[in-house]
């Protein structure tokens, strides 16, 4: 395997792992609240929305360690996590170097945009949904045929009093309209798919070594994936 597909690997087995595979995961699980560090508890179930939390302890076990991500790991100090930026700081380009996909306006700042022609969908692309804005949804590509992808979500019961799925894996449709704008799902449920941060994009941004730990193997992601990833910043 070359460098992206071993990234690739990496990215199926984790978030096959973090999601529970196709069963799903129940939010009181322990690899489910070590994701999201302890934070979506029973007093915050229909408060707190999870779903990005999968993306930022992602790109922070590979090594990314740029202004962007939100987690209370960054330090030993309390207080790194900030509420209410999940999502946002994902496609924040210009000010914290979130890798989304972008185009410089007239003064060269970095201006996200919606993927077009400009994309094609991978294994292990992050990708930021929604409509209106209040509806915005973060999960990511495990594959893609053509027409339906399998895609790992967290906060997959909402903002509700639900335990059950707290993270799970999907198959929706992923399509390319006329007019050039990607739809996730169909129906009264699909949404636009607003934002993408592309593995080839994220896998440069990495500076500290990778902590693979827990995440099991498989045909794919075996041994020595693993070991090429974590040697390449040891």
């Amino acid at each position: 395997m070359n460098r992206t597909e071993c990234y690739q690997a990496a990215s199926v087995a984790y978030n096959t792992h973090v999601c529970g595979g196709v069963v799903g995961l129940p939010k009181t699980h322990p690899i489910y609240q070590s994701v999201v560090e302890g934070r979506d508890v029973p007093s915050s179930y229909e408060d707190y929305s999870s779903c990005a939390d999968r993306c930022h302890d992602w790109l922070w076990r590979l090594g990314c360690r740029l202004p962007f991500l939100n987690r209370e790991e960054r330090t030993p100090l309390p207080k790194d996590f900030k509420w209410g930026v999940n999502i946002s700081n994902l496609h924040d380009a210009e000010r914290l170097g979130a890798p989304c996909l972008y185009v410089l306006d007239k003064e060269g700042k970095k201006l996200p945009v919606p993927p077009g022609k400009n994309w094609e969908p991978s294994i292990g692309d992050e990708l930021l949904l929604w409509n209106t804005g209040y509806d915005a949804h973060s999960n990511a590509i495990v594959s893609f045929n053509g027409a339906l992808a399998v895609t790992a979500n967290y906060g997959a019961s909402g903002c509700s009093k639900a335990v059950f799925p707290g993270a799970k894996l999907s198959q929706p449709t992923l399509l390319q309209q006329r007019g050039g704008r990607w739809w996730y799902g169909d129906g009264i449920h699909a949404k636009q798919v607003m934002r993408v941060l592309r593995l080839v994009d994220y896998i440069e941004t990495l500076t500290a070594k990778a902590n693979l730990d827990g995440i099991p193997f498989d045909d794919r992601y075996i041994g020595e994936t693993r070991d090429l990833i974590e040697a390449e910043r040891a």
